[in-house]
C-alpha cells in the first residue's frame, strides 16, 4: 500500500507542481534566513547570552548583593533584545511571501481543482493542503538538518579558537 493515493482526480502532474511550489518556497526561506538572520552573529548572542546567564545562575545561588545581580542582568537585556531582533528579521521576508503563495497565487492558479484531493496518510488534502504539508513536513526536516550542520560548525570553530590559543600561549612562553 502506497502513502499517496490518487481520489477525486486531482492529476499527479498538479501534486508535483505544488510540491515544486513548495520546495521553492522552503529554498527561499532558508535563503532568507542564512542571510538576513547571520547565523554567525547568532550563534555569537547565544554563546555570550549562555556565559551571562551562568554568572547570573552562580550570583543568585551564591547569595550576591542585588546591585551585582542587577548590573548581570543589565548586561544580559540588550543580549537578549538583539537576539529577538535577528531571529525575527527574516520572517518579515518570509511570512509575506507564504501568505502571498497560500492566499493569492496559489488560489488563482488551481481555481479549476479546488474540490479535487489526494488521500495522504488518510487525510484528504486540497491543493492548500498538498502545497502545507510540503512545507511543513520538509521544512521541519532541513530544520533538523541545519540545526546540525550549524552545531557542528560551531563545534569546529570552538575547537580552532581553542588551538589558537594554545599556539599563541606556546609562543609566547
Amino acid at each position: 500500500m502506497t502513502a499517496i493515493t490518487l481520489n477525486a482526480a486531482m492529476p499527479m502532474g498538479t501534486v508535483i507542481l505544488l510540491i515544486g511550489i513548495g520546495l521553492i518556497y522552503i529554498a527561499f526561506s532558508i535563503f532568507a534566513q542564512r542571510k538576513i538572520g547571520n547565523p554567525k552573529k547568532m550563534r555569537d548572542l547565544q554563546q555570550r547570552m549562555n556565559a551571562l546567564s551562568k554568572e547570573l545562575n552562580q550570583l543568585v545561588k551564591q547569595n550576591a548583593p542585588k546591585e551585582e545581580i542587577a548590573k548581570k542582568q543589565s548586561e544580559l537585556m540588550p543580549l537578549m533584545s538583539e537576539n529577538m531582533k535577528t531571529s525575527i528579521k527574516p520572517m518579515l521576508a518570509i511570512l509575506p511571501v507564504f501568505f502571498l503563495l497560500y492566499y493569492l497565487i496559489l488560489p488563482t492558479a488551481f481555481h479549476s481543482i479546488a474540490n479535487e484531493y489526494i488521500l495522504f496518510l488518510s487525510m484528504k488534502l486540497n491543493y492548500t493542503g498538498v502545497f502545507f504539508a510540503c512545507v511543513f513536513v520538509v521544512g521541519i526536516i532541513t530544520s533538523i538538518v541545519i540545526m546540525i550542520y550549524d552545531r557542528k560548525k560551531t563545534k569546529l570553530e570552538r575547537q580552532a579558537i581553542a588551538a589558537a590559543e594554545t599556539a599563541e600561549s606556546q609562543t609566547n612562553t
